[in-house]
């Protein structure tokens, strides 16, 4: 954990990965929108990285150790952003795990596992946030994957979760009712990511069709800022060359 407590008027919003990848580039991004953020990661180097980024932008940062496959620690987790900052805006669940098995090689282990991280966990941080979003009138953005659209092969348990993650944004808006409570899908394709590369070498799958970071997040920044409300409640996919503006 790093960081004294911050001016209680600026919006903070709980991001999930921010250690790399999709969850490092909302970060930054969002710092540089006036944004206060909650950097939640496994690894303690990448967070601190991505603070070190970003504290130059916005010196009100916050590093916690969070892993998303152990569900009953996000209300400590809700509580200690709440104690640090006073108020949480923006929950953004960008962490996910994708492992890669045949059909008959899935069993209940790797179920359930890619289930906790990519669905489990997400869900019951919102719900342990809620009711300071329905308090705030605010915002869920859920990145979800194409494969919850058009599957990939070998990825059964990560297609499924993100499924899940689909239903929650679904979720949220029939019961945030008259509350203002905003909530949205991404649906990108492939990211050029540490994940991705662990995945996927260059020679197989080419930078230059993959999506960037900084897209996806400048999505996210769009949705939390309304310039995407006619999406609200709804998947998105995002593919690359694709106009996003609809």
């Amino acid at each position: 954990m790093s960081g004294g407590r911050s001016n209680i008027e600026a919006r903070v919003a709980i991001i999930t990965g921010a250690g790399s990848g999709v969850g490092r580039a909302t970060a930054i991004l969002l710092a540089r929108a006036g944004w206060h953020c909650a950097l939640l990661g496994r690894t303690e180097s990448k967070r601190a990285a991505t603070a070190l980024e970003i504290d130059s932008s916005s010196p009100a940062s916050l590093t916690i150790e969070c892993d998303l496959g152990r569900a009953d620690e996000m209300p400590r987790i809700v509580q200690t952003v709440l104690d640090h900052f006073g108020r949480i805006d923006a929950i953004l669940n960008i962490a996910g795990v994708a492992p890669q098995a045949l059909i008959a090689d899935t069993d209940a282990t790797l179920m359930r596992s890619t289930l906790d991280q990519n669905l489990v966990g997400p869900t019951i941080l919102v719900a342990a946030a809620w009711p300071e979003l329905l308090q705030r009138s605010g915002v869920v953005v859920n990145v979800s994957s194409m494969s919850s659209i058009d599957p990939y092969h070998h990825f059964t348990a990560y297609a499924a979760s993100k499924s899940g993650l689909d239903s929650l944004t679904r979720s949220i808006m029939a019961e945030s009712a008259d509350s203002g409570v905003r909530a949205f899908t991404l649906n990108p394709g492939a990211v050029e990511t540490p994940l991705l590369r662990s995945l996927v070498d260059e020679t197989t799958f080419p930078t230059e069709l993959a999506l960037t970071p900084e897209a996806v997040a400048k999505e996210i920044l769009d949705c939390i800022e309304g310039s995407r409300d006619h999406r609200m409640g709804r998947s998105f996919p995002m593919l690359v060359n694709d106009d996003q503006s609809d």
